[in-house]
């Protein structure tokens, strides 16, 4: 009985070393990991709008407009400015793939038209599902129009989904549709002159 206790007492001790040495890990990374994913955004931010020298978040402000679904989908609201004049939306959303959210920025210009789409995040399946994170996928959303629907071939559409990955190409369409359908929303409320 002695040695039993014993050896929990010890497996305490290095179990609270242990999480003593993580936190203080974690404490000494996690700025250092914020400003990475803050870098790594105003890249894929300025990768789909290209056109715009800077980006103001208007997220708290457009959030409360959103209903439906894209209220869950959408996650960041970005215009972007050009010599004080907005030149366009970055809009960053999250619709549910395959292995989870499919974490994307969908640019689209002033006038309505998609700019790009960067995959800043995803859990599908490697080799197939995972593919929506390439250029090739990622360009075929190029020159979606606000106010058209943004379907796969599958669907009625005229986007190619990637072959055995259904689930994960209709989640970065229907992210993109809930992009222009927030771009619409913005022009509704004044936040973006057209």
């Amino acid at each position: 009985m002695r040695d039993v206790i014993r050896l929990g007492v010890i497996l305490l001790l290095i179990c609270g070393v242990a999480a003593a040495v993580l936190a203080y890990v974690n404490d000494i990374t996690e700025d250092r990991i914020a400003a990475q994913k803050a870098l790594e955004e105003e890249h894929a931010l300025q990768s789909v709008l290209a056109s715009a020298k800077d980006f103001r978040d208007e997220t708290g402000k457009m959030k409360s407009y959103l209903t439906g679904p894209d209220s869950s989908i959408v996650r960041g609201i970005y215009v972007g400015y050009s010599g004080g004049k907005p030149v366009g939306v970055a809009v960053r959303v999250a619709p549910a793939g395959y292995g989870g959210p499919i974490e994307s920025i969908v640019g689209i210009s002033s006038d309505g038209v998609v700019q790009g789409v960067t995959v800043i995040s995803q859990q599908e399946t490697p080799g197939l599902g995972a593919n929506v994170a390439s250029p090739d996928f990622e360009g075929r959303f190029k020159g979606k129009v606000a106010g058209s629907p943004v379907k796969l071939t599958k669907d009625g559409g005229d986007i190619q989904g990637l072959t055995g990955a259904t689930i994960s190409s209709r989640a970065v369409a229907k992210g993109v549709e809930a992009a222009l359908r927030t771009f619409q929303l913005m022009l509704s409320k004044g936040v973006l002159a057209k």
